[in-house]
């Protein structure tokens, strides 16, 4: 059941996240705002072509390039992009692991709003199937913790993940390696980042949980309907 319990220490890292704090503006003259004369009665507000200029463009997406795994599952479908430079040996892993079908079958056992989505070793009837590989080292020293980054889970040892993986809802960077620590020492490994279905994702995290249970690996976190992995597919190399 250890093994199955990997990523406990996750809560503890949320835990320690400060609150957002809202902050009060003073309202803003839209005339001052857009550059627009006071108008008079009778009068139409005059704008000086001048001060009139176009929004700053939003940010751009992050392009992901690499192998794409597709996860089927009873809610929609899922597209992941490997960080192949990044975590180099965790994508190979999760790579693996895909085309030895070990995620098909596999639930979503653990459900945390705004935090994590898990799955890994579970099946519907939440026994427990044993990965066909072993343990991969740690790689934490190029990746960050966005939402929408797919991540290995692990025990108390860097390099004791193995097949147990979670989907960031949020910037979780409280899973992060932490500054000035040695390379891959801490944190989670990030491999990979969904790029289609995060809609998916979405709904999953926002499903109805069971009451706390005996067997339930994350007590209160377990889908009343079981969320079911019903193929893992790679979709390009």
């Amino acid at each position: 059941m250890k093994r199955i319990l990997i990523v406990a220490g996750l809560v503890v890292a949320l835990c320690g996240s400060a609150m957002a704090q809202e902050t009060t503006q003073p309202p803003v003259d839209p005339s001052v705002a857009t550059g627009a004369a006071t108008p008079t009665d009778g009068v139409a507000p005059v704008v000086d072509p001048a001060t009139v200029r176009d929004p700053a463009p939003a940010p751009a997406e992050p392009q992901w390039v690499g192998p794409e795994v597709k996860l089927e599952t009873t809610l929609g479908d899922i597209i992941v992009v490997l960080d192949t430079v990044g975590a180099p040996k965790t994508a190979k892993q999760f790579l693996g692991l895909v085309k030895g079908k070990h995620y098909d079958g596999a639930i979503f056992y653990r459900i945390e709003t705004g935090f994590v989505i898990q799955f890994g070793d579970l099946n519907a009837k939440l026994e427990y199937r044993r990965p066909k590989l072993g343990n991969v080292p740690l790689e934490t020293a190029n990746n960050k913790h966005t939402r929408g980054a797919i991540a290995l889970a692990r025990a108390e040892e860097p390099g004791s993940g193995q097949s147990t993986v979670y989907i960031d809802l949020s910037e979780n960077a409280g899973l992060g390696a932490t500054p000035d620590a040695p390379p891959n020492t801490t944190g989670y490994a990030v491999f990979g980042h969904v790029v289609q279905g995060m809609d998916v994702v979405d709904a999953i995290a926002g499903v109805e949980l069971a009451p706390p249970g005996e067997k339930d690996p994350f007590p209160g976190k377990l889908p009343k309907t079981p969320v079911v992995i019903k193929k893992a597919t790679v979709v390009k190399e």
